[in-house]
């Protein structure tokens, strides 16, 4: 994984109807959120919301995957549809992520190694690059915000570039996939469908 300047990474995500929730610009946004803009139509995917939070998200689809395995389920969905490279943002700034994430995965050479790198990039938004090799640290990385994330702040977002898709992963709502085209939801629940408890 490597760091992108945020503001060119945007331009990307724009040309792909990316807006933020709110519509206004990114840099005055204390939580980043994104969607596709309204005129496109999006399907939604919700797994592994804690039990007491109200979902406020229209006519989304709720899968019963438990939570202890979103980010395994979540990494079988991006590799099986072969959805990289993808963009990594933080809902807030990297620091509340990075001091999450980096207290769980000491053990975890790639991680510590982005980490080290990190720096300067703490207070940015500035989006990590995944490739396909990256999933299982993603996975990981989704795994503990899920686990030990106590605020949205704490939360991430991940943008494919080459596909319609959108996930939010943050800790009270768990996950949330934005699909740009009814085929490919089609594709994303026959891959999780896999991991649903009855």
């Amino acid at each position: 994984m490597e760091f992108l300047q945020f503001d060119r990474a945007w331009q990307t995500l724009t040309r792909e109807e990316v807006v933020t929730l709110s519509g206004e610009p990114p840099a005055d946004l204390d939580t980043l959120q994104i969607d596709y803009d309204e005129r496109r139509t999006a399907h939604r995917t919700i797994f592994a919301n804690k039990p007491d939070h109200e979902i406020d998200v229209a006519d989304a689809e709720t899968l019963s995957i438990p939570r202890d395995k979103a980010g395994e389920v979540l990494e079988h969905i991006l590799h099986k549809l072969h959805l990289a490279p993808l963009l990594i943002l933080p809902i807030g700034k990297w620091r509340p992520v990075f001091d999450l994430i980096t207290n769980a995965l000491m053990e975890n050479e790639q991680w510590m190694a982005i980490d080290a790198e990190a720096t300067i990039e703490l207070n940015t938004r500035d989006p990590l690059m995944c490739e396909p090799r990256d999933l299982h640290l993603l996975k990981e990385m989704v795994n503990v915000i899920l686990r030990d994330g106590e605020e949205m702040q704490q939360g991430i977002s991940i943008a494919a570039i080459q596909s319609p898709i959108l996930v939010e992963v943050e800790p009270a709502g768990g996950i949330l996939l934005t699909i740009g085209n009814e085929g490919l939801a089609d594709e994303v629940r026959a891959v999780a469908n896999v991991f649903i408890s009855d």
